[in-house]
């Protein structure tokens, strides 16, 4: 397996918000029309660790551990990411302003770091993203196979989304846990 690189001269073009634009229970207004005048709806989130929705539930407990084991996992990968900026010299905020002109060099530590963590046992690698993937589609579904195909095509155009972000093309590692993570919905499908 290669690891294509990325151009981090080229600027992701996204319209996620920042980590810091989400807090752990939001209000989200949905507008309803009625008689001629506006009401809202509130949608609150993180207060329960179960609730029903429809024919399942989504189990909010497990639901809050994948969000902070991930959070957890992608908070290391920015601190080595900023300890091999900072041995450097340079910090984050300026390689950030001026990507056409970092150069920054891996060390070896952080290179071997970096290969663990997208090997095939790694947190980053193949297996685990994918699993994490469909844990997460089963976990937000609360395991209702008749959401198999709008978990798959949210997932296609969640991956449709990061390869135009990326300029079009994805490392051969996205790929091949897209089809894992397509192998996967397709054997849950098949439990039925």
């Amino acid at each position: 397996m290669s690891t294509s690189p990325i151009n981090i001269n080229k600027p992701i073009q996204t319209n996620i918000p920042s980590s810091q634009d989400v807090t752990k229970s939001s209000q989200v207004a949905i507008p309803k029309e009625s008689e001629g005048s506006k009401q809202y709806d509130s949608i609150e989130l993180g207060k329960n660790t179960s609730t029903e929705f429809g024919t399942y539930t989504v189990d909010r407990q497990k639901l809050n551990q994948i969000k902070l084991d991930f959070q957890k996992n992608v908070d290391s990968f920015r601190e080595m990411v900023r300890a091999l900026i900072e041995k450097q010299g340079k910090t984050v905020e300026e390689v950030l302003e001026n990507p056409e002109s970092a150069i920054v060099k891996v060390d070896d530590e952080t290179k071997l770091a970096a290969q663990e963590a997208i090997s095939d046992e790694g947190y980053w690698g193949v297996t685990q993203t994918a699993d994490r993937i469909l844990d997460f589609a089963k976990t937000i579904s609360g395991g209702d196979p008749s959401k198999i195909s709008a978990l798959k095509d949210a997932f296609k155009e969640g991956f449709e989304a990061a390869k135009k972000a990326f300029g079009g093309e994805l490392p051969e590692i996205s790929q091949l846990t897209y089809d894992r993570v397509m192998e996967g919905f397709d054997a849950w499908e098949n439990e039925k």
